[in-house]
C-alpha cells in the first residue's frame, strides 16, 4: 500500500517563530505565517487562517469579522489576500473559540472572495457547530492528502526533459549513471525501475512519460 506523504498533527513547533524573533530583534517582520497551506487535486491551493475569539471579548465566532478590527490588522489580511492571488488559491478565514469556553460550539467559515484597502468587500460565510465543521474539515483534508508519486509528478513537471535526463541514479546496477544514458542502452531497466518506490523512480516515470508522448 502506498501511504500519503503526511503525518498526524502532534504539537505546535514554536522554535522557528522564536528563532526568527531572536534574529529580528526590534525590527518589524516582513513575513506572514499561514496556519494551513494545502493543495487540493481539483481546487488547487487552499490557505486557511484561524481567528481566535477569546471568551473575554464581546463578540462571538459568529458575530466577529476582520472588518471590525481592520484598522488594527489590515496588513495581515492584505498579505493573506496577496498570497491568495499569487498562489491562485482559495482563502478561508475561520472564526473559532477554544474548547471548553462559552462559545466553543460556534465556528464561522469565511471564504474571502474580494478585498480592497478598506476591508473584505465580498465573501461567503457559513456557520457551523464544532462537530459539523470537523466533518467539513476532515473531508477537505482527506481530499488533499497526496501520495509521494503525485507529489513528485508535480515537482518534475517544472523541469525540462533534458534536466530530468541528467539526474543520476542512486541505486541499482546503473548507480552513478544518468537517466538519459541508461535509457539509451537499457530502457527495459528503467521500465522496471519506474514501478519501484525508491530514489529517482519519480524522475524515471516522468522521463519515460515525456518520451512516450513524443
Amino acid at each position: 500500500m502506498i501511504l500519503p506523504l503526511s503525518k498526524k498533527l502532534e504539537h505546535d513547533d514554536q522554535s522557528g517563530f522564536e528563532f526568527s524573533k531572536e534574529l529580528l530583534g526590534e525590527d518589524y517582520t516582513a513575513a506572514i505565517n499561514f496556519d494551513r497551506l494545502q493543495k487540493h487535486p481539483q481546487l488547487g491551493y487552499i490557505i486557511i487562517e484561524y481567528l481566535l475569539c477569546r471568551e473575554t471579548q464581546t463578540v462571538t465566532p459568529y458575530s466577529s469579522h476582520p472588518n471590525r478590527y481592520w484598522h488594527k490588522n489590515a496588513s495581515k489580511f492584505l498579505s493573506l489576500w496577496r498570497a491568495k492571488l499569487d498562489f491562485n488559491a482559495t482563502l478561508y478565514l475561520v472564526n473559532y473559540a477554544k474548547k471548553g469556553t462559552k462559545w466553543e460550539n460556534e465556528v464561522l467559515l469565511i471564504e474571502v472572495l474580494d478585498v480592497d484597502e478598506t476591508g473584505i468587500v465580498r465573501e461567503k460565510k457559513t456557520e457551523y457547530t464544532r462537530e459539523k465543521f470537523a466533518e467539513w474539515f476532515k473531508k477537505l483534508n482527506r481530499e488533499c492528502l497526496s501520495e509521494k508519486r503525485e507529489l513528485m509528478k508535480d515537482i518534475y513537471s517544472h523541469k525540462s526533459t533534458e534536466d530530468i535526463g541528467k539526474i543520476i541514479l542512486q541505486i541499482g546496477k546503473y548507480k552513478g549513471e544518468t537517466v538519459e544514458s541508461v535509457y539509451i542502452k537499457d530502457v527495459g531497466y528503467l521500465e522496471w525501475l519506474k514501478e519501484k518506490e525508491c530514489p529517482c523512480a519519480g524522475a524515471v516515470r516522468c522521463y519515460l512519460d515525456r518520451l512516450n508522448r513524443r
